[in-house]
């Protein structure tokens, strides 16, 4: 690979290979227009924040559509030619933090480095006189080029400097390139002092027997020395120390005789595999939910999750660092294919069929029963909705209607509104509502009865565990008054706020005739 026309070639070749040949090509023009950082009025990325698990804010700088489907080919053959160091785990084609973290097992220390703003350590320049050696050998202008596509400008005070934006699919193969000196040097350090290396992208860690960790030490000195000379800073705040009297960690994976991983991990997933066994999948999601909007990390996500999806990552992670034979894993994975099982004819991860519409209603009938309004916002992420006492609730739209004709106010606007209808829908995992077509004849239709038995099984696992506790749905406490549950046949039930609460939204869910009565205590 010669020169810029030489690689575009080489980028198309890879983007067939990898989408196929009805693939956009990339084009001359595309490369030149967006292979110069120093360009003004060029839009090459857009920036946005995500929280850190330890507090403060993380900038990721994404690339936009025309520079990214140019980055992802060039990834590939960048991958392609070079060979990463032994001691690079991150980014990594068949390595991972699993076997970050199995290099230090039953080591007597840890000692955990982490080096501070990684990607904007790493310039155009480093990048382009790199990328001039071997094994690549590109010519000056062709790395030139490379360079510029995976490099952005950024502003420190008065300083403007062009570096590796983290969120570019080529920047952690660039940093891993980059950092081939500084692995071969740390490697030999740790072979000299007796030690076992590691580093997953800006994470470094050490692990030895024996004690080498003294400030004024030899090891030290030279760490901060060669760290510095390969132009990198240590953030002396994420540096650790870890001996077998703590819960050794590396790369979020605890260390022992055997890989795995924090207790609060395991906990977390017995919990929701436990309340939807009991409660139910919209029980489960609740109980979820609430626990991702004390979570910084899980509060920046939109939509709400799939919780079949959720468990089934946890499990897989959990089966990534324990194995497929472990004990622990085995039976989480078993209660979770049951309740799949369990819950209608589904596919993969719980995509049902099987679709029950327990009450369809027309639009004009469901604005009036609910004191309602239905709204669409062609703006909005949430495009279709209805608004009820200020709290909007999603709709979901057949596939067959233009929701943008039904709502443009014309002549075919009013004909169109009269044939459709809203529904509340099941498909055996949780409950929406859904605008369709008026429907010839509904195969599948709820039975109060059903909906009553489930109401009362409900009730009565509550009403007989401590547990309802667990099953909030407001977190408002009113420490002078409780609430009173009657149910035909259950009798009277004291509970406190909350689980009354619980209760009245678990039955107005599944629409059964329950009455929350307030009572002092």
């Amino acid at each position: 690979m010669k020169n810029v026309k030489d690689l575009r070639l080489l980028l198309n070749k890879v983007k067939r290979d990898v989408l196929g040949d009805k693939s956009y090509p990339i084009y001359l023009k595309q490369i030149t227009y967006y292979c110069n950082p120093r360009r003004e009025g060029v839009e090459r990325y857009t920036n946005f924040s995500i929280p850190k698990k330890s507090g403060g804010e993380r900038i990721i700088s994404a690339p936009v559509a025309g520079l990214k489907s140019i980055l992802y080919s060039l990834n590939t053959i960048l991958q392609s030619i070079y060979e990463p160091s032994k001691y690079a785990m991150g980014f990594v084609i068949g390595r991972s933090v699993v076997d970050n973290a199995k290099a230090h097992i039953g080591q007597n220390y840890v000692y955990n480095i982490d080096l501070k703003d990684f990607f904007p350590s790493i310039d155009k320049s480093r990048v382009w006189k790199r990328l001039t050696l071997p094994p690549f050998n590109f010519s000056s202008d062709l790395a030139d080029v490379i360079a510029g596509l995976c490099t952005m400008r950024v502003e420190d005070n008065d300083n403007v400097r062009y570096v590796l934006p983290q969120g570019a699919p080529t920047s952690p193969t660039l940093t891993n390139i980059i950092c081939e000196k500084l692995d071969r040097q740390l490697g030999h350090l740790a072979k000299k002092h007796g030690l076992r290396y590691t580093r997953y992208a800006d994470d470094i860690t050490f692990s030895s027997m024996h004690y080498v960790y003294a400030a004024d030490g030899d090891f030290i000195k030279n760490l901060h020395k060669i760290i510095e000379q390969n132009r990198f800073t240590i953030n002396d705040k994420k540096t650790r120390l870890q001996t077998t009297k703590d819960r050794q960690e590396v790369t979020g994976i605890v260390l022992s005789n055997k890989l795995n991983v924090a207790r609060e991990y395991t906990q977390e997933l017995r919990m929701l595999l436990h309340i939807w066994e009991k409660y139910g999948y919209v029980s489960a999601r609740e109980s979820y939910m609430r626990h991702r909007k004390t979570s910084p990390i899980h509060r920046s996500r939109v939509g709400e999750p799939n919780i079949e999806t959720v468990i089934m990552g946890k499990l897989q992670y959990l089966k990534m660092v324990k194995g497929d034979a472990d004990e622990v894993y085995n039976k989480l994975i078993t209660r979770f294919k049951n309740l799949i099982s369990q819950s209608g004819n589904g596919t993969k991860y719980g995509i049902y069929k099987r679709l029950t519409y327990l009450q369809t209603m027309k639009i004009e009938e469901f604005e009036n029963t609910l004191s309602a309004e239905v709204c669409y916002d062609p703006k909005a992420k949430v495009k279709l909705f209805f608004r009820c006492k200020d709290i909007d609730t999603p709709i979901s739209a057949s596939r067959n209607i233009d929701v943008t004709k039904l709502f443009d106010g014309g002549e075919e606007s009013d004909k169109l509104w009269s044939k459709m209808r809203i529904s509340l829908c099941d498909n055996g995992i949780t409950q929406f509502y859904m605008l369709h077509k008026k429907l010839v004849s509904p195969k599948h239709t709820a039975e109060y009865k059903d909906s009553q038995v489930k109401l009362e099984q409900i009730l009565s696992d509550i009403v007989n565990s401590d547990i309802f506790k667990s099953v909030l749905t407001d977190d408002v406490l009113f420490e002078e008054c409780g609430e009173m549950v009657e149910l035909e046949d259950l009798g009277d039930v004291i509970l406190d706020n909350e689980g009354a609460k619980a209760i009245a939204n678990l039955a107005e869910t599944i629409d059964a005739n329950v009455e929350v009565v307030k009572t002092h205590i």
